[in-house]
């Protein structure tokens, strides 16, 4: 797994670096491209980059959103069937796509076949662009548009956490985004700073860059005295970082979980403490025992990958690096004395119901682990 770095895919930044280069490279726009992951930012960056190729090229620009109430379905099928009548070309763009795509949607094949003429179609001049926050790399219009020539774009999340060959937490992508973006907004930010304020904003691109907004202006003051604690923590992230025993980050994701709940998929806030708590427990146990199975398998075996298959780890770069990170921190029997730790924090919400932040804050403390020194 640790040797699996150097094959990872570029950033998403790198990537829409790439596609606008491509694209001022080439004379021609590729039939098809998918827009796809989880950080809106990034996909509306692609867009604006193909938007503004096919301006330049002359194209209508068609925009078709699966999440607008006045969404016509009838529409977008005859856009991708139609020859344009005026324009020199058509560029059609599907937004939110998943909804219209996936297996179980009731007009996904008539979506899908549609997408699939267009994209196979060369004679009337134009491109297909399929945006989406859940879209597979394997789906049959991805791949349609890699067949074709075209560029899937994969707008994933930046890194928020220090990989364990790499603990500076000044050097995680989220970081080192908000570094490069405080460069180009020419506004004064040191490392040490862009880590306070992606600590405690979150992980939102468009969030980060409001806060940016208030660092242009702090004059003499820190940065600590004009950007709060506004992010929403994740209860799954701040799990891990307790069971790895970075404890200041650990000690930090619980404030804020107590303090400001955490984002569900649909993008609401939950506060409610004791939703908190369940959340949060169900995941720091379910890491507990993955870690432990993982532990006694690589003691035994000395072999990580085959430790992660025994633990029952998905193939997904990012669990299998904190699984490996969590698993080299400390051996099997602390593990279970961690379980057994949690167990009666358990039993004590049954007898009388009261824990608190308190509580996770003395396990952050009790798990932390000792700071691996440097190899000069």
């Amino acid at each position: 797994m640790t040797a699996a770095r150097g094959a990872r895919e570029p950033d998403p930044p790198s990537q829409i670096r790439a596609l606008a280069a491509a694209i001022e490279a080439g004379r021609t726009l590729a039939r098809g491209f998918a827009v796809r992951g989880e950080e809106r930012w990034f996909r509306e960056q692609a867009l604006s980059v193909l938007a503004r190729a096919g301006e330049a090229r002359g194209w209508e620009l068609v925009r078709h959103d699966a999440h607008d109430p006045e969404f016509d379905l009838a529409r977008l099928l005859d856009d991708l069937s139609a020859v344009p009548m005026f324009a020199a070309g058509r560029m059609i763009v599907v937004r939110n796509a998943a909804p219209l795509v996936k297996k179980d949607a009731r007009d996904a094949a008539a979506v899908q076949r549609a997408l699939l003429a267009f994209l196979r179609d060369p004679t009337a001049p134009g491109c297909a662009v399929v945006e989406a926050e859940s879209l597979r790399a394997d789906h049959a219009v991805v791949k349609a548009v890699l067949e074709i020539g075209g560029r899937s774009v994969d707008c994933r999340r930046l890194w928020d956490s220090p990989p364990p060959w790499n603990p500076d937490p000044r050097q995680v992508e989220l970081v080192q985004w908000l570094l490069a973006r405080a460069r180009e907004r020419k506004i004064a930010l040191d490392a040490g700073e862009a880590a306070y304020v992606a600590q405690v904003t979150g992980n939102d691109l468009h969030a980060l860059d409001s806060a940016l907004d208030r660092v242009a202006e702090r004059r003499a003051r820190g940065v600590k005295d004009v950007v709060g604690w506004t992010g929403a923590a994740s209860p799954f992230q701040t799990a891990e970082d307790l069971c790895r025993g970075d404890a200041p980050r650990a000690l930090a994701g619980v404030e804020a979980l107590f303090r400001t709940g955490f984002e569900e998929r649909d993008g609401s806030r939950e506060r409610d403490a004791d939703a908190v708590f369940a959340v949060f427990l169900g995941s720091l146990r379910g890491k507990l025992r993955q870690s432990l199975a993982g532990a006694v398998a690589f003691e035994r075996s000395g072999d990580m990958e085959q430790a992660a298959r025994d633990a029952g780890v998905s193939a997904n770069p990012r669990a299998l690096r904190d699984f490996e990170a969590r698993v080299r921190t400390r051996p099997a029997d602390a593990w279970r004395a961690m379980i057994d730790d949690v167990a009666e924090i358990e039993r004590r919400t049954r007898i009388n119901g009261v824990v608190d932040a308190n509580d996770l804050a003395v396990l952050a403390v009790r798990w932390r682990a000792e700071p691996k020194r440097r190899t000069p």
